[in-house]
């Protein structure tokens, strides 16, 4: 090989050896988090898979987030205790039952976990077969009822349903099994979180069923005794083949919460691209639209958040012009 060849090929090398080890060291530079998001079987699965993209497009080599399946927001509470992930949606009464140290926490207090952003209201749709005869969430009352366990809406469902001193005979399967076992008559009824749900209308495509709506009175009820965990929103006629006229449906909250030891800057930015990005985020997603996603902080308000924001959220939204209100400031912070 000639001197002139051995000095290309020199060169050549160097060359790509400087490139990857910039490269590598930026990659190394980038702050890698895990989020949590639920059942990919789950329509809600696709508004974390859409938040991670927004941030991950925003700050290329800075930020780099993996979306994690889990079992649901729940569980999302669980592995945010135990750091194998470090942010997450889940219910903001679950949330605020495991900062507290009430309910299944009791005695447990979360203190350090924290808010990215109020969320969105959500329905959980009481879906009973027509056969069944059920009409009212009373009627399901010693009726087989296909139960989730693990899921937020199993959990939000169960303690309703013992709020309200109703009892089903509880058949106790996973999503996927859920929406089949209706179709097959194994179960009179099930429960679905999400707004247009994809696995409620591939039920009601097989069967005739009845979106069984909740009462005023029966959630005045659930209240009393579970304060701040029960929620309910007005679903629109059509949603579904049988919804022929708006009704009252249980709902509950979504947020997105964080560990409190991911750095300032880092939610900061987080919180800004979503915030810079909520109408694209909202327009092709229904859950997000008809929970009013994009009002960030209105939501922690309206819903009486209990878990407080993350210091880099605070200072994001103070920065936008928002107002924080005294009890949403974390404890760093005052």
């Amino acid at each position: 090989m000639t001197k002139r060849i051995w000095v290309i090929f020199l060169t050549f090398t160097l060359s790509f050896l400087f490139i990857l080890s910039a490269t590598l060291e930026v990659n190394a530079a980038a702050f890698r988090f895990k989020l949590g998001s639920t059942s990919v079987r789950s329509g809600l699965y696709a508004n974390t898979v859409a938040l991670a993209g927004v941030i991950n497009k925003a700050y290329p080599g800075e930020i780099m987030v993996t979306v994690v399946e889990t079992g649901g927001y729940v569980e999302n509470l669980e592995r945010l205790r135990r750091g194998t992930i470090m942010a997450g949606p889940a219910s903001t009464g679950a949330a605020a039952a495991s900062y507290l140290g009430n309910l299944d926490w009791k005695g447990k207090p979360d203190k350090d976990l924290r808010t990215l952003w109020g969320g969105y209201f959500t329905p959980i749709h009481l879906v009973a077969s027509k056969k069944s005869g059920i009409t009212s969430v009373e009627g399901f009352a010693g009726k087989t009822f296909a139960m989730n366990p693990g899921t937020t809406s199993g959990w939000h469902m169960e303690y309703f349903l013992e709020a309200v001193n109703i009892k089903p005979n509880y058949k106790l399967m996973g999503l996927g099994a859920s929406p089949d076992a209706m179709k097959a008559g194994v179960v009179d009824g099930w429960f679905k979180a999400g707004f247009k749900d994809a696995a409620v209308l591939d039920i009601e495509s097989a069967m005739e069923i009845t979106v069984v709506p909740v009462t005023k009175e029966i959630m005045e009820k659930a209240e009393k005794v579970q304060p701040g965990l029960h929620r309910s929103m007005t679903i629109p006629a059509g949603l579904f083949k049988a919804v022929t006229s708006e009704q009252l449906s249980y709902a509950y909250v979504i947020g997105d919460f964080v560990v409190k030891k991911i750095p300032d800057d880092v939610v900061y930015k987080i919180v800004k691209a979503v915030w810079e990005n909520r109408a694209a985020l909202v327009a092709p997603l229904a859950t997000l639209k008809q929970g009013k996603f994009d009002d960030m902080v209105g939501n922690a308000v309206n819903f009486g958040l209990k878990v407080p924001f993350h210091a880099g959220a605070v200072k994001f939204y103070r920065e936008a012009g928002q107002k924080i209100p005294p009890e949403l400031i974390p404890p760093e912070m005052k």
